[in-house]
């Protein structure tokens, strides 16, 4: 199964490159075509005229979008909270390896081994998660409302 992922992955990057090659290849008409705006453009404006063809014309000023306070991107986790979500996924527990391996799947990230173990007796400590037969589980939290031990574990 590693060396399946380790060809998917190569695949993947591989795939990604001819990508980036395609943006650049369709965007070159587009490009030559701005640069005959920009000119025309300053021309109206009364500008002089280039001289040579290949002097570059400044680009023209844009105003900056106004931030709306909303993050961008990828949420950042900690590595605490995605052990947290890959255990949520295993219902019946799962093991450091397990562990590390829906880490690597879900967020495309890698910790070592010693790493992982560690944040998982933390959890332990705080009473988050329990080890159980060499599988390590969420620790069920009682239900505001009635009282008893959920089967949802800890909350997201």
């Amino acid at each position: 199964m590693n060396a399946i992922r380790k060809l998917l992955l190569q695949h993947r990057a591989e795939v990604q490159e001819q990508m980036l090659a395609a943006r650049a290849k369709a965007a070159a008409p587009f490009e030559e075509e701005l640069r005959a705006v920009n000119i025309a453009l300053a021309a109206l404006d009364g500008a002089p005229l280039l001289a040579e063809e290949d002097t570059p014309l400044p680009a023209p000023k844009t105003e900056r979008a106004r931030k709306t306070g909303l993050p961008r991107g990828r949420i950042k986790r900690s590595l605490n909270d995605m052990i947290l979500a890959a255990l949520r996924a295993h219902d019946e527990g799962a093991d450091t390896g397990e562990i590390m391996e829906s880490l690597e799947r879900r967020w495309n990230r890698s910790f070592q081994e010693s790493r992982v173990v560690e944040e998982l007796r933390s959890l332990a400590e705080g009473g988050a998660v329990v080890l159980e037969r060499g599988h390590w589980r969420l620790r069920a939290q009682p239900d505001a409302w009635t009282g008893q031990a959920s089967a949802q574990g800890v909350a997201a």
